[in-house]
């Protein structure tokens, strides 16, 4: 499958990125796009409680490089998420979780409510735990880490990926099979 979506392909460019932007999930999320690289977000266009799904990665394509937009979702497979997913930024408690577990194809894999979500929060990931952002959840050893600015009581402050993180550090978050595998073999 192909995707016509091109938000990874401006590495985080906001004034390029909104030239061409088509919303992917218009009834869920408002992608915020603002000035300077990695500066924009996204918001929730509706209420959700926690466990309800937001949306499925059925635009997701498996990718051979590995970039900030890339999620892990196996082993050693990844994902670009072709949608605007992508602009859920890194919190240390995030409102989000990226479920890779679910499925084995893309287009089973689900973005849930990991806490009640009002229309307009800002919507965050784990990147510890599954893009996205995002990280425990998803990314063993993150391709571009970086100093979290999250302000979480929690925050763990350099986010490199699961692989640098104790079990303890690990035990407050959702975390996807592939990682779990991973840290039993490290």
């Amino acid at each position: 499958m192909t995707s016509s979506y091109e938000g990874h392909k401006f590495n985080g460019n906001a004034d390029a990125a909104k030239l061409s932007h088509v919303p992917t999930h218009p009834d869920t999320l408002e992608v915020k796009f603002q000035s300077g690289n990695y500066n924009s977000y996204a918001v929730a266009k509706r209420a959700f409680s926690k466990g309800d799904v937001i949306g499925t990665f059925a635009a997701a394509t498996y990718t051979d490089t590995v970039r900030y937009s890339s999620v892990q979702v196996a082993t050693n497979k990844h994902i670009e998420l072709n949608s605007d997913f992508l602009y859920l930024n890194h919190s240390c408690d995030p409102s989000v979780n990226f479920d890779v577990s679910s499925g084995t194809q893309p287009s089973e894999y689900v973005a849930i409510a990991n806490k009640d979500i009002a229309e307009g929060d800002i919507l965050t990931f784990c990147t510890l735990h599954s893009n996205t952002t995002v990280y425990p959840s998803t990314e063993w050893e993150m391709q571009q880490p970086f100093d979290c600015t999250c302000g979480a009581k929690q925050c763990l402050g350099r986010i490199r990926g699961a692989k640098f993180l104790t079990e303890e550090e690990l035990k407050p978050y959702f975390i996807n099979g592939h990682i779990k595998h991973l840290k039993s073999v490290q």
